[in-house]
């Protein structure tokens, strides 16, 4: 089984997939520190140094890579299910699920995190959320096409796997 986590930065992604790599029996995969591992460079240097276009490209070579596996889960970059037809690679490879946590608790832990996310760095309370409500809105189109869709502000790894069970996908 493949199971791939989409969704905004913050939502929860790299959190949950440690919880159901263990509960699942799933290796566990992070598609941003697989592009870290690749370039040997951060995300945030690959942008600088090379542009948005080649970061993508990159990324849909690793989106291509772990589709090939078996018995994992991914945690993508919130971009990722937006570019090359990312989304229907992993649609077509796994189960995708979309963490739908409102911009407000994203704002809210990012805050309490932007030291991890350079390009959020300095951002007022207002700022980030007006930056993030636009990246949701230019990506929903996207995230709707996963095969499961949860909504909430602090989603649980549990409520992932009831989830999963309940629509058959497990």
């Amino acid at each position: 089984m493949l199971l791939f986590l989409i969704g905004m930065p913050g939502c929860g992604k790299s959190t949950l997939s440690e919880f159901l790599s263990g509960k699942l029996n799933l290796k566990r995969i992070d598609l941003d520190e697989e592009i870290v591992s690749f370039e040997k460079k951060s995300i945030e240097d690959i942008f600088r140094d090379n542009g948005e276009e080649y970061f993508r490209e990159i990324e849909r070579q690793m989106v291509e890579k772990v589709c090939k596996l078996e018995n994992a889960i991914i945690s993508t970059g919130g971009g990722a299910p937006c570019f090359h037809n990312n989304m229907e690679t992993m649609n077509k490879a796994g189960i995708t699920v979309f963490l739908n946590v409102p911009v407000h608790t994203l704002v809210t832990r990012m805050h309490a995190h932007d030291a991890n996310r350079p390009m959020l760095n300095g951002k007022s309370a207002e700022e980030l959320t007006d930056f993030l409500e636009q990246k949701l809105r230019e990506r929903f189109t996207f995230y709707q096409k996963a095969a499961l869709i949860l909504n909430g502000e602090n989603i649980h790894g549990d409520e992932i796997i009831a989830a999963l069970r309940r629509h058959g996908l497990i």
